[in-house]
């Protein structure tokens, strides 16, 4: 199943209803890219608000590496040239309850202790040249190349989960097993009610949801939206 789609016109994300035998509620999934235009957060918004329960991410508390880890985003978006934005939603404005089922601070830097020192020099020195670069030189295109995302495996994902492990671990895999815990715990919770919760998390982290729902629950695509993150 194709989540994130890039072809010659631009960027697509796909919005996807997921449903399961013999239960009423349905889940949404907004898998999310953190740059895009505004008027894709737009999109993303008004579909929200026809939802019952946002399920989204957010470490909760200060992290200075996850703050500067997101550097790689939030340097590009503040070229004009560009006309890009760092991901927006006003989930307060929308009056629809919260969940965040993200790691906290303390959690993260945990995590990321135990990733290889090398590794961690690496992603230091690597990030800010790389978010400078791209905001004096990008374009949309270099931006797009390798952000289109399936839930089908991914070779060069594998071969980079081998190279490092723990690094995976810290951005991503803990990170899948508190989001799938939750939802697995709404689904006990609120099966039987006629409700569309709504999951907003980056695009990496569904193809986890998509596969753990299945194999709990039998949650199966019934339709899904295309919305237009950046034209070329």
């Amino acid at each position: 199943m194709q989540l994130i789609e890039v072809s010659v016109t631009g960027v697509r994300a796909a919005a996807i209803t997921l449903k399961a035998p013999d239960t009423a509620m349905r889940i949404i999934l907004f898998p999310m890219l953190h740059i895009g235009s505004a008027g894709y957060y737009h999109s993303v918004t008004a579909r929200l608000t026809n939802c019952d329960l946002i399920v989204t991410e957010g470490i909760s508390g200060a992290s200075v590496t996850a703050w500067a880890l997101t550097l790689a985003y939030r340097i590009p978006a503040h070229n004009r040239r560009l006309g890009l934005n760092v991901q927006s939603v006003d989930y307060a404005g929308l009056g629809i309850p919260v969940v965040r089922p993200d790691m906290t601070a303390r959690q993260f830097r945990a995590s990321w202790r135990s990733v290889p020192l090398l590794h961690r020099l690496a992603i230091w020195f690597l990030v800010p040249p790389f978010a400078v670069s791209f905001a004096l030189l990008g374009t949309r295109r270099t931006l797009s190349r390798y952000l289109s995302t399936e839930d089908l495996p991914d070779p060069v994902e594998a071969q980079a989960r081998q190279l490092s492990p723990q690094l995976h671990e810290a951005l991503l895999d803990h990170r899948d097993r508190l989001l799938t815990h939750c939802l697995a715990s709404i689904h006990e919770a609120r099966r039987s009610d006629d409700i569309d919760v709504a999951v907003v998390y980056g695009a990496a982290h569904m193809p986890a949801v998509t596969h753990e729902l299945l194999r709990r629950y039998g949650y199966r695509p019934r339709t899904a939206e295309w919305l237009t993150v950046v034209d070329f």
